[in-house]
């Protein structure tokens, strides 16, 4: 089915969530002229920052989810509410999402914020009980949560497959149609920022098909089968050019103007350049030094980048620095789960010289609702945030500035 901007037949999708693509990457600079594209997720899809902050989503006890704002000026995490006395707990929040079959993700525009609805294509319970809430669709506000007006919504046997990127013109994300025959038809659709007017490429069909950044005018494409590839689209022209350097068994991280990936039987990086194609190996020492197993690398970073692997039963970052030399980060999140292995520090965002982690987390349920009755439970995490200079986090320094939460 193709894209709709009116009410019509119910709508679903399901949505394979984007991890991690680092930027400000040691690398040759953007040569493309013209407005940049912008990866909105670029660290975590847990969330999407600006200089002024951070936007996220937790999950209730019921499933509904709530829009929160860590301020980076008053070190504050809040609901994006402005409303006194507000409970924060129905429709009449502008911080509160209702729950309709799928968890809503958050992407920050240069002055908007874009609320990803994936749908559920597979859930004929949702579409009976939602309606069309359940559409896979964007919704458009403000950077304060108000002003909400949907943006665009697809068709039912659609979703999407990644969180999108934009310019200052237009939103671009992976639409699969699962409408017709057994393999989903792929399509890069452009959004109208002002309109919500649509237009659709299938020329490019490849499995598991995402967007994993962006580089001047151009997405950097993702798709696997058991091996991951890579390839640079063009948004205006519709060319497509392999990036063949950067394919492996593990996935490659996005920095500026360069595909980064971890060479996992020599332990060296291997560091792509998204212009022309060409390869330079940077030999390392974290085999030498260290046994991860599966060692991967899943950001680019100002001063190097950020490998994590197991090693002893736990989950570890590994930071190798521009020379190659690996240091092994001691520092972990405390976690009220004593089952919890995978607590390195996670980077959430950046701000200048200092990244947005989590020193420490707790989980409560959430039951989200099902046919009959039934409901599902999901132990879902609660982390508090703290600022962390970039020099702290590299130095294994234990420096937080916290963040308090409230509301």
């Amino acid at each position: 089915m193709r894209p709709k901007t009116t009410e019509g037949l119910f709508f679903a999708a399901a949505l394979a969530v984007c991890l991690l693509a680092g930027c400000g990457a040691p690398g040759p600079a953007p040569a493309a002229q013209g407005d940049a594209i912008r990866f909105l997720n670029p660290d975590s899809s847990y969330g999407s920052g600006t200089e002024a902050g951070y936007y996220y989503f937790t999950r209730d006890e019921s499933g509904n989810s709530l829009l929160r704002f860590v301020d980076y000026a008053t070190l504050q995490d809040v609901p994006l509410c402005s409303q006194p006395n507000c409970a924060h707990g129905d429709e009449s929040c502008p911080a509160w999402f209702a729950y309709t079959g799928a968890d809503v993700s958050v992407c920050a525009g240069d002055d908007a914020l874009y609320i990803v609805y994936p749908g559920v294509p597979w859930n004929d319970w949702a579409f009976e009980a939602y309606g069309e809430k359940a559409l896979p669709r964007i919704v458009k506000c403000g950077l304060d949560g108000a002003n909400r007006q949907e943006l665009v919504r697809f068709g039912a046997a659609e979703a999407f497959t990644c969180l999108p990127a934009a310019d200052e013109k237009n939103l671009y994300a992976v639409v699969a149609d699962y409408g017709e025959g057994t393999d989903a038809v792929k399509q890069i659709v452009t959004v109208d920022l002002a309109t919500g007017g649509v237009s659709v490429d299938e020329s490019v069909q490849r499995p598991e098909l995402r967007i994993a950044g962006a580089w001047g005018r151009e997405l950097i494409l993702e798709f696997s089968t058991g091996q991951y590839s890579y390839a640079a689209y063009n948004v205006d022209t519709k060319a497509l050019r392999e990036l063949k350097a950067a394919g492996g068994s593990v996935g490659a991280a996005v920095g500026e103007g360069v595909l980064c990936r971890m060479d996992e039987s020599a332990g060296a990086v291997h560091i792509i350049s998204v212009e022309d194609g060409s390869t330079t190996e940077l030999a390392t020492d974290l085999l030498d030094r260290y046994s991860p197993e599966w060692p991967r690398l899943v950001a680019v970073l100002d001063r190097g980048y950020l490998v994590q692997g197991g090693e002893g039963g736990s989950q570890y970052n590994y930071l190798i620095d521009s020379e190659g030399k690996a240091t092994r980060q001691e520092l972990q999140a405390e976690s009220t789960d004593d089952h919890d292995k995978m607590r390195m520090l996670q980077i959430f965002a950046r701000r200048g010289e200092e990244y947005l982690t989590s020193p420490s987390r707790s989980y409560h349920t959430s039951r989200t609702p099902g046919p009959g009755g039934v409901t599902y439970g999901e132990e879902v995490a609660d982390h508090a945030f703290a600022l962390m200079g970039a020099e702290d986090f590299w130095n294994n320094a234990p420096n937080y500035r916290s963040v308090t939460r409230a509301g």
